[in-house]
């Protein structure tokens, strides 16, 4: 029996152990020689024996069949080392015996069978670590090839969730379980780190387990290979800084590598010639980093990775002044910052809108909803709408000669398309995609639908290599923040229009002359217009009372908006990004001076130490070096999160009550304009041309009726609107505009502090002091004051 107990701990199946246990252990009747202290002694070798067997099947079916290299590597180690000195263990019990060891064999030659099992006490805690432990990178249940069974929703452990449970145990009380985890997370780390090198040094996926690396290639749909970050397969001990480097220094590569095979321009063959360079510098960074893995070594290592590759390569590749000029673009016409382009556009729409309703057949309904639901422009039709927009641009640029290279620009880069669906809104990003600076969380009111009848988003094509700097999630987030001011531009220039209109606010027709008024017919027609007008005005008062609070709200949120919050806001960062240029070219350094990088040449870091840090000594600031295209990708999106938040775009409420506002002013205009043409129609009629098909005077009643009640819905949106502000206002007290603070690194962007909302409220509430409202809560009759 004792050859039986030693062959069942060595792995082999044993008919002493695979008989049916009780509850405690062993049977009494599977061994009647058996006392029950003897077989309960035996209960435990066979618990042991057994996880033993079963660990080391199950580490072999992972070392052969999961697709993660970090666990078939961990499976290895189990294997190899820890199994192995089970062995060994094993092994030296039964040499003891054979050479009749006093420690092992008594008297008489008898072997005790508690002193047997004493020898293995100590590994029965830890083979039940190792078998959960492998129990937890391939659940049991698993079939033989490594496939779950897809009713038990069990999936296999990825290598981040494995490096972050052994980091979890190495946290124990017990000294072999402690010892066990630290040196399978030295494995687990050590192969996580071969993946990581592979994409750090070459821009490359790995070749195995690519499927488990936190870096996943993603096609979009266009068939451009992007790549993203997994959050799932992110170890814990990555912070989110390094993460967003880890990706831009692979996309950077990648980026280089795929330039070369497109074109044979010198630029990208000194930049490959300069990447096999940088691969020693690139290697010796990346070897200070060792298991187990520190957050800090590790950042430290990622970033003077990318500051070479920065200095060295992508200062060709992507200059300062092709992403200041990218940027300039940005908010020039999606952020308004070329005011004529938001009139331009917000012209062409309104009127190719208008030359619908002027189609053959098409009446004028007079609820504004059917009226635009039967108007579905076509997508010829919606670039139609910005190619007459970039005309009248083109014919505002002044003389002939000179060229408007950013219009031109714009022309080819920028497109009004349908906004498709299916694309997801900038959102707040998970673990892996915080990564990439957490873009903003964006409220899911949509304004893209105003300009025309169908959702429509201002897009720019971002070509290689703008996209290591701004990605198409950023374009999504522009194109939100554009349509949130067009619609405010547009609400404005609505209703700015029927001060325009002179039937609308004067008595039109004129009166008849002197010669014709002054006879006693002429007396009549003159009395009648001056009651009928004097009548229709004091109907329209009101009316035209809300449309003046509506503008004056209008006027002072675009002007808050689009001068206080965007303007500023990019004139603070535009200094930031220029900032360390204009150190390096200005003072007592020539401008031909400036220093240039050969992209040949290697150049490093100084050490901490040093007197001067950067690239080159002797002429960049030490305090202020040249931002690098990863520093400046991050600053962007904190650029864009500030203004976000400034603009209001996150507030839910404010939002949801903006995006009602701008529908009753559509329905206000809409009313306004077809009683003007009831009017018209009426006196006409009074004039003797009848339409016998028409009920002009019913049709002014109703309209007249509708009127007053989108009257009144603008008044509660106005002062909902204002409330909501004064409700934000108090919310953000003492945050200050922006709520997130800098990052530890000491060249990070830190957002302009853009005045609070109290300096929008200050503006809005001028008129609060007087009591010019009725009981009903409508405008009173005698005074125009908006009170909000």
């Amino acid at each position: 029996m004792l050859h039986e107990i030693l062959l069942s701990l060595s792995g082999h199946p044993s008919a002493l152990f695979d008989t049916p246990r009780g509850a405690e252990g062993l049977k009494p009747d599977t061994c009647p020689l058996l006392s029950p202290p003897e077989a309960e002694l035996l209960s435990s070798i066979g618990r042991l024996s057994r996880l033993h067997r079963l660990t080391r099947e199950t580490a072999s079916r992972i070392s052969s069949s999961h697709p993660s290299t970090i666990c078939r590597a961990l499976a290895t180690a189990i294997t190899s080392s820890h199994l192995a000195r089970f062995q060994q263990k094993v092994l030296d019990v039964e040499s003891r015996i054979l050479r009749k060891d006093a420690s092992a064999v008594g008297a008489y030659n008898i072997v005790p069978l508690a002193g047997v099992v004493g020898e293995f006490d100590e590994w029965t805690r830890l083979m039940e670590w190792l078998w959960s432990l492998v129990s937890f990178v391939m659940p049991p249940d698993s079939s033989k090839d490594g496939l779950q069974h897809i009713a038990d929703h069990k999936t296999l452990s990825s290598g981040a969730a494995i490096i972050d449970k052994l980091r979890h145990e190495a946290q124990t009380g017990y000294p072999d379980i402690e010892e066990a985890a630290l040196d399978l997370g030295k494995v687990a780390e050590t192969a996580w780190l071969k993946q990581l090198s592979t994409w750090l040094l070459y821009g490359r996926l790995p070749t195995f387990g690519a499927t488990d690396f936190f870096i996943q290639k993603a096609i979009d749909e266009v068939t451009e290979v992007q790549f993203v970050v997994n959050n799932k397969l992110l170890p814990k001990f990555v912070s989110q800084q390094t993460a967003s480097s880890i990706l831009f220094i692979g996309k950077s590569l990648n980026q280089i590598r795929a330039l070369e095979n497109a074109s044979n321009a010198p630029v990208a063959i000194l930049s490959r010639a300069s990447e096999l360079e940088l691969l020693p510098v690139h290697l010796r960074h990346l070897s200070t980093v060792t298991a187990p893995i520190s957050s800090a070594g590790l950042l430290e290592a990622v970033a003077a990775i990318r500051l070479s590759l920065s200095r060295n390569m992508l200062q060709h590749l992507l200059p300062l002044p092709k992403i200041v000029e990218i940027l300039t673009l940005l908010q020039e016409f999606f952020l308004l910052g070329r005011g004529e382009f938001a009139v331009a556009l917000v012209t062409e729409a309104n009127e190719r809108i208008r030359s619908r309703h002027r189609m053959p057949g098409r009446a004028l309904q007079s609820k504004v909803g059917q009226s635009l639901q039967g108007m579905l422009l076509k997508e010829s039709e919606i670039t139609a709408v910005l190619a007459r927009t970039w005309s009248v641009l083109s014919t505002l640029s002044g003389e002939e000669e000179h060229s408007d290279d950013g219009l031109d620009l714009a022309m080819d880069v920028i497109h009004l398309a349908l906004h498709k669906s299916s694309n997801p809104r900038p959102a707040t990003p998970g673990r892996a995609k915080g990564t990439i600076e957490s873009l903003p969380k964006i409220s899911n009111v949509v304004f893209n639908d105003l300009l025309l009848s169908v959702p429509t988003s201002l897009t720019m094509d971002i070509r290689s290599p703008l996209d290591l700097f701004i990605t198409n999630t950023d374009i999504d987030t522009y194109s939100s923040i554009n349509a949130y001011l067009l619609a405010v531009r547009r609400a404005h220039l609505r209703l700015a229009d029927l001060w325009r209109q002179s039937s609308i606010r004067r008595e039109h027709p004129a009166p008849p002359a002197p010669q014709y008024s002054s006879t006693p017919s002429g007396k009549a027609i003159l009395r009648t217009r001056r009651q009928r007008t004097n009548a229709r005005g004091r109907e329209m008062r009101k009316v035209w009372a809300t449309c003046g609070a509506a503008i004056f709200l209008l006027s002072e949120s675009g002007a808050y908006f689009e001068g206080e919050v965007v303007q500023e806001s990019w004139k603070h960062f535009r200094e930031w990004i220029i900032r360390p240029e204009q150190r390096l070219s200005s003072p007592g350094l020539p401008q031909s001076s400036a220093p240039a990088i050969m992209p040949n040449r290697i150049t490093e870091l100084s050490p901490p130490d040093s007197p001067s840090v950067g690239f080159r000594r002797s002429v960049t600031d030490p305090e202020h070096p040249p931002h690098d295209p990863e520093s400046l990708a991050s600053a962007h999106r904190r650029f864009l999160d500030s203004i976000t938040y400034s603009l209001l775009l996150t507030d839910f409420s404010f939002t949801r009550s903006l995006r009602e506002f701008f529908t009753h002013v559509d329905e206000l205009v809409a009313f306004v304009t077809r009683l003007q043409i009831i009017q018209q129609n009426l006196d006409l009629e009074g004039d003797g041309v009848v339409d016998d098909l028409a009920n002009y005077a019913q049709e002014e009643k109703e309209v007249e009726l509708e009127l007053d009640r989108a009257r009144k819905r603008v008044d509660s949106d106005l002062k909902s609107l204002v409330a909501r502000l004064r409700e934000i206002d108090a919310e953000r007290v003492g945050s200050g505009s922006y709520p997130r603070q800098s990052t530890s690194r000491s060249d990070s962007y830190e957002p302009w502090r853009v005045g609070g909302v109290d300096r929008l409220l200050m503006k809005l509430d001028w008129g609060s002091g007087a009591d010019d409202e009725d009981e009903d809560g409508d405008w009173d009759n005698s005074s125009t004051t908006p009170r909000f």
